[in-house]
């Protein structure tokens, strides 16, 4: 072989190959399971053993609610058709005052965690929206029913801040913390 001919070959095989490791590095991977297992490890911590103290109910967060306040409050999930955030690890919150059809003594509705017998705008002032957030305040997509189990009429606490967004009428809570 002539001494060019085996330097340019040299070269091709070096090329080759990095191109070889920069595909197996930038190709398919276990990152969706990587992601996936450190979302479940943040929502993990994020649930605590012991039930905080001074805990309020929906009612008293809303009538109090400034945007950046540190809050703990108790309810059920609740007060709507659909109480999940699709895609997010979110809920609505809903008083424990409220009446939830499954109360009622009856087996009358489908889906007893909307409080659909209460009156409308009793129901509106008697429910947040909660958010979890992660550290550096991204909402966390994940689904809190298959994640960590949670289901319509789950009585929990939530720890977090009352969200600068959130207006009278519209509370919004980024949790960082949840009791079951």
């Amino acid at each position: 072989m002539h001494p060019n001919n085996h330097h340019l070959s040299l070269i091709i095989v070096a090329i080759l190959s990095s191109l070889v490791l920069m595909l197996t590095a930038c190709g398919p991977s276990d990152s969706a399971s990587i992601s996936q297992t450190s979302k479940d490890d943040i929502l993990a911590t994020m649930q605590l053993s012991e039930a905080p103290k001074n805990v309020l109910s929906v009612a008293s967060v809303r009538a109090q609610a400034n945007p950046g306040t540190s809050i703990s409050v108790r309810g059920q999930i609740g007060g709507t058709r659909l109480p999940f955030v699709e895609g997010y690890a979110g809920f609505v919150l809903a008083d424990q005052e409220l009446v939830f059809c499954d109360e009622m003594g009856d087996d009358h509705c489908d889906t007893p965690w909307d409080a659909c017998c209460e009156d409308p705008d009793r129901l509106k002032a008697m429910r947040v929206s909660v958010q979890f957030i992660d550290a550096i305040g991204n909402p966390i997509q994940q689904n809190l029913q298959t994640s960590i189990g949670l289901n319509e009429l789950d009585e929990v606490v939530v720890i977090g801040t009352v969200a600068e967004s959130s207006t009278p009428t519209n509370v919004i809570i980024e949790a960082t913390a949840l009791y079951k």
